[in-house]
């Protein structure tokens, strides 16, 4: 019996047990209890809801869908938990009454909107969140609390809070008080996460957190922080280590401590700001790599191409202004600073040193005793840019500027530099200082001075140049210009240069130099140069240019003249492979548009020359005009110079055509050669017609046959056409007369003359005085071809015809010679008076036929086709050679 009565108890107590768990689990179990639960802790100042209420098996209660709001009126949500479990007195709750004694959170999530008014926007989350605290009163004891924050950053948290006194339902001041500094920090607690995930690291950074205050109160609320991180990675860039230390007291941030490490040492800092004012102060040191840490900190990619080789020392300190919205071209901050740095790189440059002073103000910022030092030489700066005050800069330059180039942008700027090359000898000291409204320089008039040596502008070399500067926008103005050149000193009055994009130009104020005339000239304007390169003048010679001068393709605004002269110096200039000396050279170099005009005189072969001219130098152009007076011009004709005299030669070329006129006195008569070069064919093709009228044959004979005493003149003419360089090539014919003349003194035939004089009584004076001498012939393949020389005096007459192969200097004669006044007796002999002539022209050897002779190793000459296309060109009729008549009988004493 009672062992029945055993178990009965104990089925009731189960059954009741199991009853009451049942309720407790139910729907009518969250509806009879939702209402106190909500309501006690509304009397500590926290207001939430919740989805569903339950009794945890092994204590309290567990409310899902938590969702915590701002007020009372239940308006706003400010968290939403997934799970809380709220430690509850039994005893109380058997009683009609809940009393909470602790909340905790196991493993839950949890979602804070950044704007509580606005919660489908960003959202801050907590995950894997667990925590315990003790509900005492109105105090909350929070003994740890801990979670991941947004997958990156874990936090623990502990401290004690004071809950908020029970509030009317109507929201009031204090209540948007509260939800406006909720946003605030939350908005800068995403803020930092927003930043922190741009890094990556091996293990989660750690904040800890150790708060208390009043919950009702948060700008009243206390904290210390402590954030640490070992390896954060952000891009290429590596903090070995992280730490910082701060203390927030209601609404005061104090960062106590900020401690970086990387590969090139350290970054600590300190920084004070309150919540909601316009300024934050720091104080930071570093030696740490500044590139990487403005763009870890700030996104700048300014310095991302700087390399340092030794760590950078940077002290700053001042405010930073960050309610602000950032000024125009200024910061916003008041900060100074002092930044030295050993050895670093940038863009292919590796700079020894940089040292400055800095500050900034939202008004504007300064850089004073700034030096920057390269194994070329250093840089000195203060520069200052401020709001109403514009801009300055005083600039000392005692290096390579090339050194810049990589950072140059502008075109016009690195264009500039580009002009000048310096080498370990040079010396640079450039003085400049600027006043205007902007840093850009196109608009900030800058002026100073400038020394240079051993460098090259465009190429030339100087030695040394010093002058006054000043730029603005795109003019370049350099004053009172001294040059030395390895040759001699130069100097300008002002050299004006007008740099705009469309209209180059540049004015010459007396530019004087007494150094090489195309050297100091080739600085400026090159072409010009070019020209005067032409003439080799001596050194001393006196150059002086004035005008203007367009470049970079702006030919219309050249009008300029370079005149120079050299009384006691002289000049050179080539003219068919020759070098003529020219002695006391003076002239003029005009240039208007693209016309080139020139104005020569000097002296030559110790007369008087004159030139003058004008060359189109605009591209693609062919055409010049040149005129030449020369006194006296010596010119090699067949290995002997002729002294020609007042030559006059004029030139005229259009597209390329040349038209050549010279006429000149040679040998007491006349020549002149008129004809036309082909300068669009390659090689060179011309034509023309030679004429020589009455030169002295007794001149000519002193010239080509020393010794033979004649008289006489000599004419003729040649018309031809052929190629630059290329004699086989040459065509065409002339005619040959000379009259009186001694046939000893005949190129070829004059060998011949003594043989003959053997069957003529002796002496031969005056039987070899030609009454006439003519011959026409013909010029192919190398060849002379003639077939009618006929040679006349008292005493015989000469029928000749042949070859001169002018190429090898080789000649192929046959003459015959018939004698006056011996009668019929000598007429078998007459028949031997045949001769075969070879050799060369200056030493013709002649053999009776009879006898053989010649040259062995015969070129041939031109074929009876080739030499019609000469006689086409020359214009000489076909003519068959004449047989010489047989000579009459005369009586054996007759005269």
């Amino acid at each position: 019996m009672l062992r029945f009565l055993r178990r009965l108890l104990l089925f009731l107590v189960a059954s009741f047990l199991l009853a009451g768990g049942m309720y407790l689990n139910t729907t009518a179990f969250h509806e009879r209890w939702h209402g106190f639960v909500t309501g006690e802790l509304a009397q500590h100042g926290v207001h939430l809801n919740f989805e569903h209420l339950t009794v945890n098996p092994f204590g309290g209660l567990v409310a899902r869908g938590v969702k915590v709001f701002n007020d009372a009126s239940k308006e706003t949500i400010v968290a939403s938990v997934d799970r809380l479990n709220l430690d509850v007195d039994f005893g109380s709750l058997i009683e009609g009454r809940v009393k909470i004694d602790g909340l905790e959170l196991l493993h839950a999530s949890m979602a804070l909107p950044v704007d509580p008014e606005r919660p489908e926007l960003t959202v801050i989350e907590l995950k894997d969140l667990s925590a315990r605290a003790l509900l005492e009163g109105r105090r909350l004891d929070i003994r740890h609390a801990e979670g991941l924050l947004s997958d990156g950053l874990r936090i623990l948290i502990s401290g004690v809070l004071e809950l908020p006194q029970s509030k009317s339902d109507e929201p009031g001041p204090s209540a948007q008080e509260r939800l406006s500094a909720i946003r605030e920090h939350r908005a800068q607690i995403q803020h930092g996460l927003d930043w922190l995930a741009r890094f990556r690291a091996p293990h989660v950074p750690t904040l800890s957190v150790k708060v208390s205050g009043a919950l009702d109160r948060p700008q009243d609320l206390k904290a210390e922080l402590l954030f640490q991180a070992d390896g954060l990675v952000f891009e290429d860039y590596v903090w070995k280590e992280l730490v910082a230390e701060a203390e927030y007291d209601g609404g005061f941030v104090d960062l106590k401590r900020l401690h970086l490490l990387d590969h090139l040492g350290t970054l600590e800092a300190t920084a004070t700001w309150r919540i909601g004012a316009e300024h934050l102060r720091f104080r930071l040191t570093s030696s740490a790599d500044l590139p990487g840490l403005a763009r870890a900190f700030f996104s700048s990619e300014q310095l991302r191409e700087v390399v340092f080789y030794e760590a950078p020392q940077l002290a700053l300190e001042g405010s930073i202004f960050l309610n602000k919205p950032k000024p125009e071209d200024f910061l916003p901050a008041e900060v100074t600073g002092r930044l030295d740095c050993g050895r670093f790189g940038s863009r292919g440059e590796v700079f020894n040193s940089l040292s400055l002073t800095l500050g900034a103000t939202p008004e504007g910022i300064f850089v004073r005793d700034a030096l920057l030092k390269h194994k070329t030489g250093t840089l000195g700066l203060d520069v200052m840019h401020h709001r109403t005050l514009g801009f300055k800069y005083n600039l000392a330059l005692r290096m390579d500027p090339n050194v810049f180039l990589p950072f140059v942008l502008l075109p016009k700027t690195r264009e500039i530099i580009q002009r000048f090359a310096f080498d370990d000898t040079s010396q640079i000291d450039v003085q400049l200082a600027c006043a205007g409204p902007t840093p850009k320089l196109h608009d900030c008039p800058s002026s100073g001075h400038g020394v240079l040596r051993n460098f090259r502008y465009k190429d030339v070399l100087f030695d040394s140049a010093e002058m006054d500067l000043a730029l603005f926008g795109d003019i370049q103005n350099y004053a009172n210009v001294r040059v030395q050149r390895p040759d001699g000193p130069a100097e300008a009055e002002l050299v004006f240069v007008n740099d705009d994009d469309n209209a180059k130009w540049l004015r010459l104020v007396n530019v004087h130099t007494v150094a090489d005339a195309a050297g100091i000239v080739r600085a400026f304007a090159p072409k010009v140069a070019d020209q005067i390169a032409l003439y080799r003048f001596s050194p001393g010679t006196d150059v002086t240019a004035n005008g203007t001068i367009g470049y970079k393709n702006n030919p219309q605004f050249n009008n300029y003249k370079v005149d120079f002269k050299n009384p006691v110096g002289g000049a050179h200039y080539v003219l068919w492979n020759e070098d003529y000396p020219i002695n006391a050279p003076n002239g003029e170099v005009q240039i208007i548009g693209s016309m080139l005009n020139f104005n020569i005189n000097g002296r030559l072969f110790g007369d008087t020359l004159h030139a003058k001219g004008a060359v189109n130098l605009a591209p693609g152009v062919k055409a010049y005009d040149v005129e030449v007076r020369a006194g006296r011009f010596p010119y090699d004709v067949f290995g002997r110079k002729l002294p020609f005299e007042e030559v006059r030669a004029d030139v005229h070329n259009r597209e390329g055509i040349a038209r050549i006129d010279i006429a000149a006195d040679v040998l007491g008569g006349g020549m002149t050669l008129k004809g036309n070069l082909n300068e669009n064919r390659e090689p060179t093709a011309y034509d023309g017609e030679l004429r020589m009228n009455a030169l002295s044959f007794q001149r000519f004979a002193q010239v080509y046959s020393p010794g033979n005493e004649s008289v006489g003149d000599i004419s003729g003419h040649f018309k031809f056409t052929g190629r630059m360089n290329d004699w086989k090539v040459l065509k065409g014919g002339g005619a040959l007369m000379i009259l009186n003349g001694n046939l000893l003194a005949l190129p070829v035939l004059g060998p011949l003359t003594p043989i003959i004089g053997a069957f003529l009584p002796s002496p031969i004076k005056g039987y070899n005085v030609a009454k006439k001498a003519d011959c026409t012939f013909e010029v192919s393949d190398g060849f002379i071809v003639t077939e009618n020389i006929e040679a006349e005096s008292s005493a015989f007459r000469i029928f000749s015809l042949g070859n001169v192969d002018f190429i090898r200097d080789d000649i192929d004669f046959n003459a015959e010679v018939r004698m006056r006044g011996l009668g019929i007796l000598l007429f078998p002999v007459t028949q031997l008076l045949a001769y075969k002539g070879s050799g060369t022209i200056g030493d013709t050897k002649w053999h009776p036929r009879i006898f053989g002779g010649g040259n062995k190793d015969e070129r041939k000459p031109p074929t009876k086709k080739e030499l019609q296309e000469a006689q086409s060109i020359g214009g000489n009729p076909a003519k068959a050679k004449e047989t010489p008549p047989p000579p009459k009988p005369r009586a054996l004493f007759g005269n």
